[in-house]
């Protein structure tokens, strides 16, 4: 019911062409205004909107993960190689304290150290009373450079006094956390060797916590530093954590084509963790915009174009320049009014019809298919039933369906269409060309095709090729849809002549 409403729609709509477009109406081109009474615009089901102004917010949504601080991670490692004896941390997520121990380690190297310092501390002290000052000048040195030694492979001051107070080496060393914060990584188990600059432990201090969203390319520039915004968390769906931009990443990632926006959340509570997933908002007001419904707008991506309503029905088109998206809002920049009326429902089925109606009705078809540089050859359809044709059809390819003929003078050729069978049938069927001289020679040798669609809004047009069967005769297959009449745009090719076309109409039946 409702496609024959439809195809009644398009077949009886009573559509005036509205002559020349107005002047400064760059929308025009070849569209003209259509006129739709009551019933026609409800079978079309159109609705209607208006250009209004409106404060406009724009709201970019995009997904978070949460991370640690990158300025708050620690990497623990050794400027010496040994073993490790003891570990007193020794899992993954442990919190730790700054100073508080992590492990002891063996290290002949730190050991020979620490008895180079003893040694010159000895020698330093035995010749304070000496009568050689470059001796004591020797001494004292030594003892400064064995002690910088020590601090500088991380041996502490506390260390060093209780190397002094021992007087001998230490052959353990305990090695403390330089931060306060949690465990994210522990490489190492006790006994194992290790090397100088190998990462032992990461430990990260989580009480601020960096949140990545990842921003489109075309939304970055309403994005700022100092931005702010709502990140909302799937495990806490009724907690909003305000937040703002941090930082907008200098590079694009080419497959995503999105830029990555940082955000900072406090987190005195360890509620939040790294690796956690939720949304980012980020609303930006854009002020008062004229805008339409998106609906309104019939964007081919080389022109956009609206369809005006006026009180009599008329829908006119209008080329309009569009601004940002919003919500169910374009903005339009140029080309409307505020308060003049919009079609916002079946503005394809509108623009099919307005461009029929732009020119001839072929034209618009012709235009469609590549093809709109030619025009149809005047001509007067023959007479056809009771009046016999001067030059007929041989008998031969007459057919039964010969008294559904249309025949007709393109240029200087009498050309026939007519079904090789009674009629034309739903499906394939064969369709014939008749072509003849004006003088009723049949011509050979020409290259026939047509294309065929049925006159209404939204069909496909179909060609094919017609084959030479004697007798000016040509024959092609077409396969129809649907019944009713549809239209066949022939054209002839001859050797040095020029491509003849024409329109002819087939009735096919169920």
């Amino acid at each position: 019911m409702k496609a024959n409403a439809k195809r009644g729609l398009s077949i009886t709509l009573a559509l005036l062409a509205g002559g020349a477009p107005a002047a400064g109406d760059p929308g025009a081109g070849s569209r003209a205004a259509i006129r739709l009474d009551a019933r026609e615009r409800q079978l079309a089901g159109l609705t209607y909107g208006t250009a209004e102004r409106r404060s406009l917010e724009k709201v970019i949504r995009t997904v978070a993960r949460l991370d640690v601080d990158e300025r708050k991670l620690t990497a623990v490692t050794l400027k010496v190689g040994g073993y490790i004896k003891d570990l007193f941390v020794d899992y993954t997520g442990k919190p730790v304290r700054k100073g508080e121990p992590l492990f002891s380690i063996y290290s002949p190297d730190l050991v020979s150290a620490e008895q180079e310092y003893l040694i010159a501390r000895e020698t330093q002290k035995a010749l304070v009373q000496t009568k050689v000052p470059s001796a004591a000048e020797s001494a004292a040195s030594l003892l400064r450079a064995s002690r910088e030694r020590l601090r500088l492979w991380d041996v502490s001051e506390q260390q060093i006094r209780a190397i002094e107070e021992a007087g001998e080496p230490s052959l353990y060393q305990t090695v403390r956390s330089p931060a306060s914060g949690v465990v994210l990584e522990k490489m190492i188990i006790a006994g194992q060797s290790v090397q100088a600059g190998m990462t032992l432990y990461r430990i990260a201090d989580l009480s601020t916590i960096w949140v990545y969203g990842d921003v489109y390319e075309y939304e970055l520039p309403f994005v700022k530093v100092g931005q702010p915004a709502d990140i909302r968390l799937s495990s806490a769906p009724a907690r909003v954590f305000h937040a703002s931009v941090a930082y907008v990443y200098p590079t694009l990632d080419p497959k995503t084509r999105t830029v990555k926006v940082r955000f900072e959340l406090e987190n005195h509570d360890f509620f939040l963790r790294p690796e956690m997933f939720g949304s980012v908002e980020l609303r930006v007001p854009l002020g008062e915009r004229l805008v339409v419904p998106k609906t309104a707008v019939l964007d081919s991506g080389r022109r956009q174009l609206v369809f005006l309503s006026s009180d009599d029905g008329r829908l006119t088109p209008r080329e309009v320049e569009l601004g940002d998206r919003v919500d169910e809002y374009v903005e339009i920049r140029r080309g409307l009014s505020a308060g003049e009326r919009v079609v916002t429902s079946a503005n394809f089925l509108v623009d099919s019809e307005s461009q029929l109606q732009g020119a001839e009705s072929m034209m618009g078809m012709m235009g469609a298919i590549g093809m709109g540089d030619w025009k149809m050859e005047s001509a007067r359809p023959m007479a056809m039933g009771a009046a016999e044709p001067a030059n007929p059809p041989a008998p031969s390819q007459a057919k039964p369906g010969l008294s559904s003929t249309e025949e007709k003078q393109v240029g200087d050729l009498r050309v026939a269409v007519f079904a090789a069978a009674e009629t034309a049938k739903v499906g394939e069927s064969a369709i014939r060309v008749s072509v003849h001289d004006a003088g009723g020679a049949p011509v050979g040798q020409a290259k026939v095709s047509f294309n065929y669609t049925m006159d209404m809004a939204g069909m496909a047009i179909a060609s094919a090729e017609a084959k030479e069967l004697g007798d000016g005769v040509y024959e092609g297959t077409a396969t129809f849809t649907m019944s009713g009449p549809w239209g066949l745009i022939v054209q002839v090719d001859r050797p040095g002549k020029p491509t003849l076309r024409e329109k002819f109409t087939v009735r096919v039946g169920g």
